[in-house]
């Protein structure tokens, strides 16, 4: 597993497997640990499981425990991310079984040896790291309205919306100039306050917290910071301040682009950037792209594609099998999540599927004739 999306997808569709009794096996085997000494192991376990006195378990357990030997064998230790073996017979229907098995290493570290036989896969440890993806917070400034949003992995959400009276520059009429201005400069400085607050009890209680981004339209944004009312442990965290048109769910989008740059590892920036990639080529290099789901199979068989792309809608077990026809070929299978908003054009003009090139798509036609 590359991605933490792909992870996620291969999650859920584990989690829809049952077994007879306790049947399925999961396995951990930690970072760099002997695979030797887990071989030794299972064959304890298979000699234990013979004492099983229902027959269906035995059999499937003593079953499940030689294939995963049989995969294990001849590996002299688990890569240094660790291995997770999923494997044993799901139940389609009281006596009809089919064998399933997954060998995942997974994109963060392993660090629990597990051996679980149950009804059900133990996708536990996976989910939490899943699920430990970095957090940045979002603020957008406008005089008088503000509001604070989180984008964690491949989605963001407004959590709070901050709103106070404070007038425009401009002097009224009959007022001291003067006068008004201090009475504007307060209120902006109370409303500035209330902002910092609501951002300090939201923000310090997120300890992935990896940055906050400032935005908004004109100066405000800089007064804001200026009136230094942000603890110091967040300011700190202040990487980028950017402009954006209005604190609403088109500012956060707006800010999540002009910050880009400055968190290219979020799986939705990441995400949005592929599409704007695959916009490009679409409009620069039309011939070296290609949409649905029958063009990009031909593009994967052939070799042809320098990155598939495939909407997350298209199902988990659609994906994990372009994912692992992809390694097989050198291919990068890249999966575009629901949150991101242009998905939706991926999915309603083009199915779900679109392919970049390595070159042209009359040479992948020459390739399909010669064949």
């Amino acid at each position: 597993m590359k991605s933490i999306n792909e992870l996620k997808i291969l999650i859920s569709m584990l989690k829809k497997y049952r077994g007879y009794a306790t049947t399925l096996v999961t396995l951990y085997i930690n970072g760099d640990r002997p695979i030797p000494d887990i071989v030794n192991m299972l064959r304890e376990e298979w000699a234990v499981s013979g004492n099983i006195k229902d027959k269906t378990t035995r059999n499937h357990v003593q079953d499940a425990i030689d294939r995963i030997i049989g995969m294990l064998k001849g590996t002299p230790k688990a890569p240094p991310n660790g291995l997770v073996v999923f494997a044993g017979f799901h139940m389609i229907s009281p006596g009809n079984y089919t064998w399933v098995s997954y060998v995942v290493i997974p994109p963060f570290k392993i660090s629990t040896f597990k051996y679980i036989c149950d009804m059900t896969f133990h996708t536990e440890l996976l989910e939490e790291g899943a699920n430990t993806t970095s957090t940045y917070g979002i603020i957008i400034v406008e005089r008088g309205e503000a509001v604070i949003a989180l984008l964690r992995g491949n989605y963001w959400e407004i959590v709070k919306k901050v709103q106070f009276f404070v007038p425009n520059k401009h002097s009224a009429g009959g007022q001291s100039a003067l006068r008004y201005k201090r009475q504007t400069e307060h209120l902006a400085e109370v409303f500035y306050k209330m902002l910092a607050d609501s951002a300090n009890e939201i923000f310090l209680k997120i300890e992935d917290l990896k940055g906050i981004i400032v935005s908004g339209p004109g100066p405000t944004k800089e007064d804001f910071l200026k009136e230094d009312a942000l603890d110091y442990r967040l300011k700190d965290k202040v990487i980028a301040i950017v402009d954006a048109c209005c604190p609403d769910e088109y500012g956060v989008i707006e800010t999540i682009r002009k910050a880009s740059s400055h968190i290219k590892d979020n799986e939705y920036v990441h995400a949005k950037e592929l599409l704007d990639t695959l916009m490009e080529y679409a409009v620069r290099k039309s011939n070296y792209v290609v949409f649905g789901r029958d063009a990009a199979m031909k593009a994967l068989k052939y070799g042809a594609a320098r990155v598939i792309l495939v909407s997350e809608n298209v199902g988990e077990e659609e994906i994990l099998n372009l994912v692992m026809e992809g390694d097989r070929k050198g291919i990068k299978v890249e999966v575009i999540p629901k949150a991101v908003e242009e998905s939706k054009m991926l999915d309603q003009t083009f199915g779900g599927y679109a392919a970049i090139l390595q070159y042209p798509i009359t040479t992948l036609e020459a390739n399909q004739n010669d064949s």
